[in-house]
């Protein structure tokens, strides 16, 4: 894996600082810089396969312990994707067994979602990256440099991206923004291009909050990015705390949880009104009964301005505002005490509010798929009863996948995604346990011409839905 000494300036983020650099004889060369910490890097590997399509997945992983613990981004294997879905995860070392990759298990993710661990399920030949004890926090126009892979059309080799510090950022985690690093990509390591110290590792897309809106009117789509953490890196003052208690079991951290629903960001009007002397700010929409944000007192209307005395974002724009709050929140951890600054009544004040922890997403429950019908479901959680409002106690089973061309795709009355079971032929369903021991029994019936469901919609509405099982 060549990584050649003078870089193409088109493949460069700042071309003009390669002229720089080239002139300083105290800088980094960076083709050996490239060649020693890739030895570190590896090629993380997954299949997603469900019953109706299977899809390969990779990115890139950095060797942090001798038992082959790797760190990822969290979004690498989304936490939103079913468990059972994700059907083996393999680590290639380019420089050693790029033929033959190694199983992996996937171990967790850190509490604030940016990077998960992975271990690799035999040992692997490969030197661990070891932050050094003295990590320097770079300054402003400070150039930098991060080290990565390339893709596979560029056969994994070392690659240097080249930009310099934008903005330093510490108002939710400590990161810096950067211009583009154009040839690198998430966990690539970033380095001081004059000293060679560790700054930080780069993020993932998840850390740009960009988004996608509609106008309200079509399916023009609208995307929000925010400008000030596009290609951003993690500082090494935080980074250091991933490398401390590496894991090397599966694990699970539970998330903060405010409990606080219809979140909107300030619009400019609404700062103007209020005479708000700062430019972002969230207004509460609802505080869920019984959860934090309601046992603290927070109610509906409530603007909060700062989180223990500081504010959260300086964005203009609502919302990245929102996403700015709520990556504030994922800083802390379940049971942290939080003061809030609000304005409620043209009045400040400030209230305390004891986080609880996060309730279980869909994508932690076991999923099923039951062939007869074609269907794949799962346990109730949270935010099915809570979007439909309806009691938490509510039972039944979601779908989570309707198989292609299966009976319950067909007929005029299909069943379809997030509809939530509540009857199978009068019988009514409790829990996943109990829908499957009646398909069960669709299953042993081979006179079985037809199964009735009752559903009830995402947007609240009952619907029956007649599963023709005799084609």
């Amino acid at each position: 894996m060549h990584f050649p000494r003078k870089l193409p300036l088109s493949l460069l983020a700042v071309p003009l600082l390669v002229a720089a650099t080239a002139a300083r004889a105290d800088t980094v060369d960076l083709d050996a810089k490239a060649r020693d910490i890739a030895k570190s890097l590896a090629i993380v590997e997954f299949t997603l396969q469900d019953e109706n399509q299977s899809s390969e997945g990779s990115g890139q992983g950095i060797v942090i312990s001798k038992d082959g613990v790797i760190l990822i981004s969290g979004e690498l294997i989304s936490e939103n994707t079913p468990k059972d879905w994700v059907k083996e995860i393999k680590i290639r070392l380019p420089s050693k067994n790029f033929a033959n990759p190694i199983p992996a298990t996937f171990l967790g993710r850190t509490r604030n979602g940016l990077f998960a661990f992975l271990k690799a399920n035999e040992p692997i030949d490969a030197p661990v990256f070891t932050p050094p004890s003295d990590m320097p926090t770079p300054k402003l126009g400070e150039e930098i440099f991060a080290v990565g892979l390339m893709g596979k059309g560029g056969s994994y080799a070392p690659s240097v991206g080249v930009s310099r510090v934008k903005t330093i950022l510490r108002l939710r985690r400590s990161a810096a923004c950067a211009g583009s690093f154009n040839l690198t990509c998430a966990n690539s390591p970033v380095f001081d291009a004059q000293t060679g110290a560790f700054l930080g590792i780069t993020l993932g897309n998840n850390w740009n909050d960009g988004m996608y809106m509609t106008d309200g009117t079509s399916f023009k789509r609208v995307y929000l990015r925010d400008e000030e953490q596009g290609n951003s890196f993690y500082l090494a003052e935080d980074v250091a705390r991933l490398f401390k208690n590496i894991p090397t079991k599966p694990f699970k951290l539970d998330r903060p949880w405010l409990g606080a629903d219809e979140i909107t960001g300030l619009q400019e009007n609404l700062v103007a009104l209020k005479k708000i002397d700062q430019t972002s700010g969230v207004m509460i929409g609802s505080a869920i009964a019984g959860e934090a944000a309601d046992k603290a007192g927070l109610k509906s209307q409530d603007i909060i301005l700062t989180v223990d005395g500081k504010p959260f974002s300086t964005s203009p724009i609502p919302e990245i505002m929102v996403a700015h709050f709520g990556k504030t929140i994922e800083t802390y951890s379940p049971g942290d005490t939080v003061t809030f600054g609000i304005l409620r009544d043209d009045k400040k004040q400030t209230i305390k509010a004891t986080l609880g922890a996060a309730p279980k997403i869909g994508a932690e429950m076991p999923h099923v798929f039951s062939p007869k019908v074609g269907i794949v479901t799962r346990d109730l959680v949270f935010a099915d009863a809570y979007a439909r409002r309806l009691p938490q106690d509510t039972k039944g089973v979601m779908v989570a996948l309707v198989k292609t061309g299966a009976p319950a795709n067909l007929g005029s009355t299909p069943l379809r995604t997030h509809y939530l079971i509540t009857k199978v032929n009068d019988q009514p369903v409790e829990n996943q346990k109990q829908f499957l021991e009646l398909m069960k029994k669709l299953e042993d019936n081979a006179d079985a011409k037809e199964a009735v469901f009752q559903v009830i919609q995402p947007n609240g509405q009952s619907e029956v839905c007649r599963v023709d099982l005799s084609k």
